[in-house]
């Protein structure tokens, strides 16, 4: 049985992705972002579908069902979930006594708060059936990425994110299910007024992005003290408590993160612009970063007096947030975590395959993810084509049997070296596929590299690549990370030995690196029989505000750009002339 997973094809929907499952295994996944060199591609996956079904050999009409984590919804109809009032009393705080401007807003939308919008179904231009789509609840989607991904038998499975449509289209923002032995049952919902776009509010207040600010606040809280506006910030909150989410009355402002300049004329936007001109930035993001720890902390520990458990299994947009998740694994009931390594809506088309798979043959489908390599790949010789494509501006040298011993000795020499190998990683984290590698010894790594390729925040850390048998020489607390979705207390000392590649507070966001991955793991291998520093540098391969590389004639262009010093790409090693 052939599976084509998507997490959304209604042409409006970020990190439009595609996933193949074959047999209930995983055989080829990657988001269009990779193809079109569009960050957070919204387009139909058109490109990334094309690769999946040449990678895997099959034909369009081969494929027995394309499964849509996604379902269409009545949007509109759901900002009344909490009390009827919520919808007027949030445009009255945005347009004031302006009645006609809030009229003039509403009506055109009215229609649809009863009507689920339409499904812009890219899949007919292809000829596909409509019996072979199937909508799967948007949190089960991601639970089940993360479950069926884990390797645990039984575990707790939590989905939290912005908001999503379940399985009738109403729009919720997490679910939580109790896992055992391949079956998921459902324990409860997170209602769409308890939506953790208040992060996402937070983050567009102060300066960053939507859909690619919200690391970007994690790592400003650093910097702040979290008590100074603290009181002012919590109300804004929703909170669990006795079995029950209270919502804060104007929850629906969050909803409109994605419309930056209405977001900050709402009354929630209007009080963290002043608590950002009276207190800073810094101070604004360490009380929003604690209020999400604390926050989903609680819940999960309010959970657990109810549905005893050992193994958390986590998807959704809000755990991309390394801090939350070091808080979970430190819980004294949590033996292990495991966060899928797409864990943003991306992830779902990969969960909607799976989960398709296991209620149509009833199969468990439990397996341990070791690396999330299921993306493009290119052979020697196209990669050599590529290069030739730039022979005036470049030279490369083929390096037979010692890559990463060459690797490891140009790093202590100071270069920083764009690593291109293998099959591209499944997700936004660089995992030593397409990566930038780099000495950790000296901070001022970090500031070169940020001039020379990244241009990013001044505040924004880089992350570790550790042998995974070294790991608890310089991690408190060390479990193996490969996906790079934890963050870890630094032994105190050890701070100097990487402190290129480390945050202010001494935590770092940690891959872990195991043999099997064999020639990263050798480059790290190499560097620590000649420093004695079992840790390098590692960062997405990709110049800022660009998706992570995808062909070799990227990579090559990077290399012109001056992003890096040299290019190990597949065998071969290219420089500028």
């Amino acid at each position: 049985m052939i599976i084509i997973g998507l997490n959304d094809v209604a042409g409006a929907h970020h990190n439009s992705s595609v996933a193949l499952v074959r047999d209930g295994k995983i055989v080829y996944a990657s988001s269009e972002e990779r193809f079109t060199r569009i960050k957070f591609d919204m387009n139909f996956p058109e490109n990334a579908l094309s690769e999946a079904l040449r990678y895997a050999d099959v034909q369009i009409q081969d494929v027995d069902y394309f499964a849509v984590g996604y379902p269409p919804s009545s949007f509109y109809m759901d900002l009344f979930c909490r009390k009827f009032f919520d919808l007027p009393r949030s445009l009255l705080g945005l347009f004031g006594h302006n009645f006609s401007g809030m009229m003039k807003y509403l009506l055109p939308n009215i229609q649809k708060m009863y009507k689920p919008a339409a499904f812009a179904n890219g899949l007919k231009k292809m000829n596909v059936d409509d019996d072979k789509i199937v909508f799967l609840d948007h949190h089960l989607c991601h639970a089940s990425s993360a479950y069926r991904c884990s390797g645990f038998s039984d575990c707790l499975t939590i989905s939290v994110d912005g908001f999503g449509p379940d399985g009738e289209g109403k729009n919720i923002a997490g679910q939580v299910y109790k896992c055992d032995n391949g079956k998921m049952e459902f324990i409860q919902d997170i209602p769409l007024y308890a939506t953790f776009l208040w992060y996402s509010a937070f983050t567009v207040c102060l300066g960053l992005r939507y859909m690619d600010g919200e690391g970007k606040t994690m790592g400003l809280a650093a910097y702040g003290d979290p008590k100074v506006c603290y009181e002012q910030i919590k109300h804004m909150v929703p909170q669990y408590k006795n079995g029950k989410w209270i919502g804060y009355p104007y929850w629906v402002d969050y909803i409109m993160v994605p419309r930056e300049t209405v977001l900050k004329k709402t009354v929630s936007g209007r009080h963290i612009m002043n608590l950002i001109k009276k207190h800073g930035k810094e101070n604004v993001a360490a009380a929003a970063q604690k209020l999400l720890e604390e926050r989903i902390v609680d819940y999960i520990e309010q959970i657990y007096t109810e549905h005893k458990f050992s193994s958390l299994a986590l998807a959704g947009g809000t755990f991309l947030n390394v801090k939350v998740n070091k808080l979970l694994r430190e819980l004294p009931f949590v033996q292990s975590v495991f966060v899928h390594p797409h864990s943003s809506d991306g992830g779902t088309a990969m969960g909607a395959a799976l989960e398709l798979y296991h209620l149509k043959t009833g199969e468990p489908v439990i397996f341990r993810m070791k690396d999330s390599n299921f993306g493009s790949e290119f052979s020697d010789q196209e990669i050599l084509e590529a290069l030739e494509e730039f022979s005036e501006n470049i030279v490369w040298e083929k390096r037979d049997g010692d890559l990463s011993q060459y690797v490891a000795d140009a790093l202590i020499e100071g270069k920083v070296i764009g690593w291109f190998q293998g099959r591209e990683e499944w997700g936004p984290r660089a995992l030593g596929r397409r990566s930038v590698l780099a000495d950790p010894r000296k901070a001022e790594t970090r500031d070169i590299i940020n001039h020379k390729m990244k241009n990013r925040e001044w505040f924004m850390p880089f992350a570790p690549s550790c042998m995974e048998d070294k790991g608890d020489l310089y991690f408190k607390d060390f479990c193996s990370t490969p996906f790079m979705t934890m963050a870890f207390d630094v032994i105190e000392g050890k701070d100097t030995d990487i402190g290129a590649a480390i945050h202010v507070d001494k935590t770092a966001r940690v891959q872990s690196v195991r043999p099997d991955n064999q020639l990263y793991y050798n480059v790290i291998k190499h560097f620590y029989k000649k420093t004695g520093v079992p840790v390098i540098l590692n960062t997405s391969f990709n110049k800022h505000g660009l998706p992570i590389v995808h062909h070799p004639r990227e990579a090559v262009e990077h290399l012109l750009w001056g992003c890096v010093h040299e290019l190990a790409i597949g065998n071969y090693i290219v420089r500028k002339k």
